[in-house]
């Protein structure tokens, strides 16, 4: 089954007729992705697929308690000219090896009375009246409503599947309607009624009255459980109102510091922490300056120092080889005169001699710091060792002390943003009462469910009482062996379904289970945390084992987890059913952190379906999200609403283009 266009006529806030064309443009890029903010009418898009598909049974989420008829008026457009309204849904489907195109148009409008309804189904461009006459049954061949939670459903809502009785009846609604075993319960079922009949007919008047004020018996428990089944519906649907505005309660009283005020003790024992490690870093820091520290200030002036001092020594090196030099070359000279060199030569070298010993004593300057050889060594084990030791453990300290007070100042923060009691009072009573609102309805739910398993133990012991007495009546009828063969050979009829039953739940049980422990491998990160997935054959429950064999119960898992847990199941359970047919999400990323939105976007809505349309908003997917979702993207369209009309426009493109997401 493939989607091709969606048509709306004055549908919600979709004033006027809008379109969306569906279809893929290629294998490679399944998605349709459509953005909206909230109230703009994403919901109402798949409200509308569903009502044009199914009618009266279509599982709308604004219908809640009311009847088809005012459902029908309650989606014609607010501002619309006439009081009508119409959704209509081209697709293809294979049927004998042929490919067919559909076109389902369903419109409504106002009447004096209350609301008329019309159906056309169009097939290859021409009217089809005996498709249009039985399209309730139709339908069921191209999706059936059963498994329509399997492909279209909303993504936030999702994550009660995750809990072990909300999968288990998931489970068995799939695989009873996948594996048409629901055909084979109504055959046991009939088979039980002519069984009944034949038994009864065999009976005298006074037996069959007394069955029959026992059937009747019955049938006034059955009509009791019934009521309870749907007391236990309407509980679980207020209770899951009631959980959510808890949980609204609950992200109010975080923003509001309600977490911070209980944390008070410890965050001001914290800041007391904080300001006692400053303290000691200070004090460390004070006596450490007391030492050599200082010095550091000077230590430009302190190799000036050191570069004056070798200066010094060497013009009084020089100052003394200058004495020695002159009398030497005295010495010099007057050996030489006496050596009988000439006069003239003598004259010149004299001459030499005394210019070099001027020249050396020119460079003599008078010593001002005359550091004795004690002092030099101090100055150069300063300059060397003990200065550079000082700067790193003073730098060492430094750090600690602005690390410490860091430390205080988001401490002192912590403890300034703790809002007061008063601050929380109204949201603390709010939450109070919601908690025991909660309760409340738990208990009730729990009493009703109780209630329920009470009637039913009662039903199952009138059920045998009617059972032996009709067996009893049956049995002492020995003229009618027609009856008795009949029922004789209905039991065993009954009996093999029962085996037939059990023998083809077990087989694809199994292939149910490796197909959900696929889907959640390709889904968590984690992918240690989940070894096996076991369903039970008989109450269809799942669980889930860890590596080392232990059974996990979804309260281990995070919110993000159990609704990752909610996926993998639709998903296994879609895979399960062989049918290429489309799958919509609205909301799809609901309020998973950004780890678990990723393996979404590019695990799960890539390969989901052969066609895949999401409903989102601009906080779901946008930026690195949309990225990441871009390359299996073929359309996209905004849902733009118009305040001044009220109305909503489809367009093509998503968001103002891609310039917003990181482009």
């Amino acid at each position: 089954m493939l989607l091709d266009q969606l048509t709306l006529h004055n549908v919600g806030t979709y004033l006027g007729r809008q379109s969306a064309v569906l279809t893929p443009t290629c294998p490679n890029q399944p998605v349709v992705l459509f953005g909206g903010l909230n109230g703009a009418g994403k919901t109402t898009i798949l409200d509308a697929l569903q009502l044009c598909l199914y009618g009266p049974h279509a599982n709308c989420s604004g219908r809640k308690n009311l009847s088809y008829e005012d459902y029908l008026l309650q989606t014609i457009s607010r501002g619309a000219d006439v009081p009508e309204a119409a959704v209509e849904l081209s697709f293809r489907h294979m049927r004998d090896g042929r490919e067919s195109r559909y076109q389902i148009h369903r419109s409504w409008a106002k009447t004096g009375k209350g609301c008329t309804e019309r159906l056309e189904v169009i097939v290859n461009g021409r009217l089809d009246p005996l498709l249009t006459e039985n399209w309730g049954e139709q339908v069921e061949e191209f999706l059936p409503s059963r498994i329509a939670p399997l492909f279209l459903y909303d993504g936030e809502k999702i994550e009660g599947y995750a809990d072990p009785q909300s999968s288990a009846r998931m489970i068995a609604t799939a695989v009873y309607n996948l594996l048409g075993l629901n055909l084979v319960e109504k055959l046991s079922a009939d088979l039980v009624l002519l069984e009944r009949r034949k038994r009864t007919e065999t009976k005298d008047a006074v037996d069959r009255e007394r069955i029959t004020a026992l059937e009747n018996e019955f049938y006034e428990v059955e009509q009791e459980r019934r009521a309870s089944h749907q007391r236990q519906a309407s509980l679980r649907t207020k209770l899951g109102q009631a959980r959510k505005r808890l949980h609204e309660c609950e992200e109010k009283y975080r923003q509001e510091g309600g977490a911070l005020y209980e944390r008070r003790t410890e965050l001001e024992a914290s800041q007391a922490r904080a300001r006692t490690d400053h303290t000691e870093v200070s004090k460390k820091l004070l006596e450490f300056v007391a030492g050599p520290a200082p010095l550091l200030l000077i230590k430009d002036l302190l190799a000036d120092v050191a570069a004056a001092d070798a200066h010094e020594a060497k013009t009084l090196l020089i100052r003394d080889t200058a004495t020695i030099l002159k009398e030497r070359d005295q010495d010099i000279l007057k050996n030489l005169s006496s050596w009988g060199v000439g006069d003239k030569s003598l004259a010149k070298l004299k001459k030499y001699l005394q210019q070099d010993i001027e020249g050396r004593a020119g460079s003599y300057v008078e010593p001002v710091f005359a550091l004795s050889p004690e002092a030099r060594a101090i100055l150069a084990e300063l300059r060397a060792e003990v200065l550079l030791r000082t700067e790193r453990e003073l730098f060492g300290l430094l750090e600690q002390e602005t690390l410490a007070q860091s430390h205080l100042e988001d401490a002192a923060a912590a403890v300034v943003a703790i809002p007061t009691a008063d601050a929380l009072a109204a949201v603390v009573a709010q939450r109070k009462h919601l908690l025991a609102e909660v309760a409340s309805l738990e208990v009730d739910l729990r009493k009703a469910e109780t209630e329920e398993e009470v009637l039913t133990r009662d039903i199952d012991r009138r059920s045998r009482e009617l059972e032996r007495l009709r067996r009893e009546a049956t049995e002492e009828q020995v003229a009618v062996g027609e009856t008795l063969r009949v029922i004789s050979y209905s039991e065993k009829v009954r009996n093999t379904l029962v085996t037939f039953r059990g023998e083809i739940v077990r087989r694809h049980v199994e292939r149910i289970e490796t197909l959900v422990l696929d889907s959640l491998k390709q889904l968590l990160r984690k992918d240690s945390l989940v070894k096996t997935v076991r369903i039970d054959p008989g109450t269809f429950a799942l669980d889930l084992n860890d590596k080392n064999g232990n059974v996990m119960p979804p309260e281990r898992l995070s919110a993000g987890e159990r609704q990752l847990l909610s996926v993998a199941i639709l998903w296994g359970l879609a895979r399960t059913s062989r049918r290429p047919l489309p799958t919509i999400i609205d909301t799809p990323l609901g309020r998973l952190d950004s780890t678990h939105r990723k393996l979404l976007l590019t695990r799960y809505f890539p390969h989901a379906s052969h066609q895949v349309i999401l409903l989102s908003t601009d906080e779901e997917i946008f930026g690195s999200y949309y990225d990441s979702l871009k390359p299996w993207i073929g359309r996209s369209y905004e849902l733009e609403f118009d305040d001044t009309l009220s109305a909503t426009t489809i367009r093509e493109g998503y968001f103002g283009g891609e310039a917003r997401h990181g482009h």
